[in-house]
């Protein structure tokens, strides 16, 4: 019987590292992880020794239908919240489903990533063992305890029957909107003969969907199980990732000098994404800095690297970029987007925060960040010195919450519980 697993995904790097630390899991339990993916992450999946198999849509076909160039796209993504679903998902359904059947021949199993339809779709029609992964807890919404969900006036903290419902109104709502917008799934759907659905596969909230388990990739901590999530869900922990060059990769010999040169840095980052559109934020977070007389390390992306590389001094260092985790365990503390690999770093590295968010599930997790009191959120358009001069101050405050919760994290099995689902999988199937 077959050992190869296959897992599908899309998106920034945040999206990918999830899955390659899941195919190492695998791989440690004599299973065979194959990565489906777009074509920009390629050379990181084979990097790290795992094989790999293209999907659709890459960065070139998105900007291709758009009409744009890649910052335009991220322009457009930005400026509609609907993008992701509409232009991606939706507008590539066939090549993502046909693309991950081709790359699922030969495979005894299947993890997608909970939001992308295709590859979901895909896993419905092989019926092969299945299971999603969800990466943030906005994916699965929860009346109990909503996710800070932009233009869903959700009340974060019910504590009162009447608002629970009141937020299952709001849920039902967003749920219906989703709904609206699925008219090319449902015309698939039947177009490979299977049976309708009243799921959106898009956001779960609760209905069946005919994986057999959810794994919810973030801490009990961040996020806590709710009664009203699916019963398949189980929540288990960050899926951090060890490169597998880790002991041989260091910090860039600027960045290590830098650290040793005096007091612990502010770190200012937009992750693999949000550089393309960082606007003025790299120019306030100096200024930020300078202005409370701390040392800075901008990560800004090579355009914006380039652009600043004249205000170093022995106080600022600009890099494009530097590995998280080898990084964040050494500096003061660390403002960034909001995205969910920065926000699990950051805490697994006891570093306060200053969470920035520019779209989608960033919010959320600023907000999770500060009602855990390890940081602040502030919002991108009061993003300006004096109020990145408070919100550092008041993170900074926060660091003893911060070096209190880091080691319940590491306490957590996280992709380990992915990868000892999918071996005994394969073992009932080979029973079977």
């Amino acid at each position: 019987m077959s050992r190869r697993i296959l897992l599908a995904t899309f998106g920034t790097l945040g999206d990918l590292y999830p899955f390659v630390a899941i195919a190492k899991a695998l791989a440690a339990r004599g299973l065979e992880p194959l990565i489906a993916a777009p074509a920009m992450h390629r050379r990181t999946i084979e990097g790290e020794g795992i094989a790999y198999a293209p999907i659709r849509p890459d960065m070139p076909d998105i900007c291709e239908a758009l009409g744009t160039d890649l910052p335009g796209a991220y322009r457009i993504m930005l400026g509609n919240p609907h993008f992701i679903l509409d232009e991606i998902y939706m507008r590539f359904l066939r090549e993502t489903y046909e693309d991950v059947v081709g790359a699922a021949r030969g495979c005894a199993g299947i993890l997608t990533h909970s939001l992308l339809v295709g590859a979901n779709l895909a896993a419905e029609t092989l019926g092969l063992p299945a299971a999603r992964v969800a990466l943030a807890p906005l994916h699965l919404q929860s009346a109990v305890a909503p996710s800070a969900t932009p233009s869903a006036p959700y009340y974060l903290t019910p504590c009162l029957a009447p608002v629970v419902g009141y937020n299952r109104l709001v849920r039902r709502i967003v749920r219906g909107s989703v709904a609206l917008r699925m008219g090319r799934l449902r015309a698939f759907r039947r177009s490979l003969g299977l049976p309708p659905t009243r799921e959106d596969l898009f956001l779960d909230f609760g209905r069946p969907n005919g994986a057999d388990r959810i794994f919810g990739l973030w801490s009990p901590r961040f996020a806590p199980p709710q009664p009203d999530q699916p019963e398949n869900l189980e929540v288990v922990g960050f899926p951090f990732f060890v490169p597998e060059d880790a002991e041989r990769r260091a910090l860039d010999p600027r960045v290590t000098a830098f650290l040793a040169a005096g007091a612990p840095p502010l770190v200012f980052t937009l992750g693999s994404f949000v550089p393309e559109v960082s606007g003025a934020f790299y120019d306030v977070s100096l200024r930020a800095a300078r202005a409370l007389g701390r040392r800075a390390i901008l990560l800004a992306g090579s355009r914006d690297a380039t652009r600043l590389a004249e205000r170093e001094g022995r106080d600022v260092l600009v890099c494009a970029q530097a590995p998280h985790s080898l990084l964040f365990p050494h500096v003061g503390c660390v403002v960034h987007h909001g995205g969910i690999g920065t926000t699990a770093e950051a805490l697994r590295a006891a570093c306060p925060q200053v969470v920035v968010p520019f779209f989608g599930d960033q919010p959320d997790h600023g907000a999770r960040v500060s009602r855990l009191g390890v940081g602040v959120r502030l919002s991108l358009a009061r993003y300006d010195e004096r109020r990145a001069v408070a919100a550092l101050r008041a993170a900074l405050e926060r660091a003893p919450a911060a070096a209190a919760l880091s080691p319940t994290l590491a306490q957590e099995p996280g992709v380990e519980a992915v990868a000892d689902w999918a071996k005994a999988a394969m073992a009932r199937r080979a029973a079977a």
